[in-house]
């Protein structure tokens, strides 16, 4: 059955990776959540995807030369504050996760936070395809997504050598090829960033195992 997972929690209704995006998605009812974290200068897990803040907030910093308390200080466009991977997980609960590792030297903190946080759902996806072979070595019942910028058959191919659970795909890398391969791999894909429910269901017709990776979750259920 398709998953409809919520990007970013909703970052088509709600600043991108803040609770209120979180607590959007899950008003929504979606299967998964997928959020980013990056290190701060104190090897904390923050939630944010870019390098800098500029995106969510009008103070302009590099993520990794600040403290989590230093970032934290920052208002954001929508007067919140950063999460921390801890704050993320709590408001989450135990609807299942997907955490976007986007650093090298993740995999530390994050099984610390996983440990703190027996009852999470949590599989991780990264395009730092080292740290997730740490990870899978570390934790082999733990979910995992490779994910690329450029070439689905490359990191189909690695899925596959660290029995990783699946992989990720924008949708304009998607192709029979790669799904074809997932298939034979026995690996999932979920598709992002999909809004509109029409381009939904045209891949849904070529690719009926994908899972659906969304800004939008409130094009995908009836409220």
């Amino acid at each position: 059955m398709t998953k409809i997972i919520g990007h970013r929690g909703a970052a088509g209704l709600e600043l991108e990776n803040t609770r209120a995006s979180l607590l959007a998605a899950m008003n929504y009812g979606v299967d998964m959540i997928e959020f980013d974290a990056r290190l701060t200068a104190d090897d904390k897990l923050v939630v944010i995807h870019d390098p800098v803040t500029s995106n969510v907030s009008a103070t302009k910093v590099v993520v990794h030369e600040k403290t989590l308390d230093e970032l934290k200080s920052f208002a954001l466009h929508n007067g919140e504050e950063l999460l921390s991977l801890d704050e993320a997980l709590d408001i989450i609960g135990d609807l299942p996760v997907i955490i976007d590792i986007k650093e090298n030297g993740s995999a530390d903190e994050l099984l610390l936070a996983m440990e703190r946080h027996p009852e999470a759902d949590i599989s991780i996806a990264s395009r730092k395809l080292e740290e997730l072979r740490k990870i899978r070595r570390i934790m082999p019942e733990l979910p995992v997504y490779a994910l690329t910028y450029f070439s689905p058959i490359e990191v189909l191919h690695f899925a596959r050598s660290i029995h990783a659970t699946g992989v990720g795909l924008n949708k304009w890398l998607m192709n029979p090829i790669a799904y074809l391969m997932a298939r034979r791999y026995n690996l999932e894909i979920y598709v992002y960033t999909v809004n509109n429910r029409f381009i939904a269901r045209f891949m849904k017709m070529f690719y009926p195992k994908i899972h659906i990776c969304t800004n939008r979750p409130e094009r995908f259920f009836k409220k």
